[in-house]
């Protein structure tokens, strides 16, 4: 008879790093490059890295020498959430076997670690994305809604390598109108992740579910004519006016009429009107001032439009009814996601190990990119062990432009 494996800290890490490694289904698909930046200085609670990201030229004509700026732009990733999971057994239960242990323990604690780390990167990354498909409070019925989607990031020159990670509501929908369309038969020999569906369809590269994700609810406003407050604006602030009385939320999406998105590699008009997405709520009744993501910019190597609002120009709220005398109900929306993996960024980091006067174990896996550390400590007076399973890191947005939102129900 085969010797049982012994239920040790080095055994436990193991164990639930597996388990949260299948199990992360939005963060699973993130940019994971920034990882070895924060284990070479250490896992404290606020440190920061700034993720550089990609140079953007204007191309010169003629023979002239055209001398154009290196902007290095970058992101800040923070360490700031440390989740764990705590738990206790007696000397006793320690006699369990490890089959006992992984029912009642380590499974659930890297099932919950994992869909906890997956509610709270969606939450920290949608209101950033400010294209958007479909429409508040409806599931998605139509494929073409979805290949338009694609072709809005193709225009955005956004690279190949698109991920669609999508509510379970809106799987169905989508199975159900295209069961031979993603009945992965051809990919038979595949390996599919957890949560993964689908290969590729509609132009995405691989299609999950996943429960976790996002709700947003839109802002409201009475019977509105919502225009530009002023010719010529610039920068992250507009100020709006038209209004009734209005309560607009972060992550509320809008379009200005004559405001084209220029492609960022060629500088042209992609012929998309630009979305813009609210970044702070807002409320008052008839002028406003928004803060809007991306900034309007009109020339330059970090041109983002055609060119600045002009003054009454109308602007359209997705999920109003209209733009004269229009109103916008409150309307939750699941935010299901299509992104390049290089939208968003999830960094693990090791946390100290050993520790004083504890038992502990750090499983850290630079090809996995998770790090997860357990730790116990033994209590004479109840001849029990606490334990507790941690993890430390952060999510940060870093190329909004190369992801899009779905609304949904």
């Amino acid at each position: 008879m085969a010797t049982n494996t012994f239920v040790t800290p080095s055994w436990v890490t193991k164990d639930v790093a597996v388990g949260f490694r299948n199990n992360i289904k939005l963060i699973g698909n993130f940019d994971r490059s920034y990882d070895d930046q924060y284990r070479q200085a250490g896992a404290k609670m606020g440190y920061t890295v700034n993720a550089r990201i990609e140079q953007r030229f204007t191309v010169s004509e003629g023979q002239g020498y055209d001398e154009q700026a290196i902007l290095d732009q970058v992101v800040p990733i923070s360490i700031n959430h440390q989740y764990h999971v705590d738990m206790g057994w007696s000397s006793a239960d320690a006699t369990m076997v490890v089959e006992e242990v992984q029912s009642r323990y380590t499974q659930k604690a890297a099932r919950s670690l994992a869909n906890k780390w997956d509610v709270q990167a969606g939450k920290e990354v949608y209101k950033s994305v400010y294209f958007a498909i479909g429409e508040p409070g409806s599931v998605i019925t139509d494929n073409q809604v979805w290949t338009d989607g694609v072709a809005l990031l193709k225009d955005a020159g956004v690279p190949e390598e698109l991920m669609a990670v999508i509510t379970p509501v809106q799987q169905s929908s989508l199975l159900a109108n295209n069961f031979a369309l993603f009945n992965p038969q051809a990919q038979i020999s595949k390996y599919f992740r957890s949560g993964q569906f689908a290969g590729a369809a509609l132009g995405m590269d691989e299609w999950y579910y996943d429960q976790n994700l996002p709700t947003h609810t839109t802002g409201t406003f009475t019977s509105s004519t919502p225009v530009v407050s002023g010719g010529g604006q610039t920068g992250s602030t507009l100020a709006i006016s038209g209004m009734g009385t209005f309560a607009l939320k972060a992550g509320d999406i809008f379009t200005i009429d004559g405001v084209y998105m220029v492609n960022p590699i060629t500088y042209e008009n992609s012929g998309h009107l630009q979305q813009f997405s609210v970044q702070a709520d807002v409320s008052g009744s008839s002028t406003g001032s928004l803060s809007i993501s991306p900034a309007i910019i009109t020339s330059g190597q970090l041109q983002t439009v055609t060119a600045s609002p002009a003054n009454g120009a109308a602007i359209s709220f997705l999920g109003s009814t209209g733009t004269v005398s229009a109103t916008m109900a409150a309307t939750p929306s699941k935010q299901s996601l299509v992104f390049n993996p290089a939208a968003f960024a999830f960094v693990m980091a090791d946390l100290k190990s050993p520790l004083p006067g504890a038992n502990s174990k750090r499983m850290s896996s630079k090809e996995a990119a998770i790090s997860i550390r357990w730790s116990e400590q033994w209590n004479a007076q109840t001849d029990k062990s606490m334990s507790r399973l941690d993890t430390i890191g952060g999510i940060a947005p870093i190329l909004p432009y190369y992801a899009l939102r779905a609304f949904s129900s």
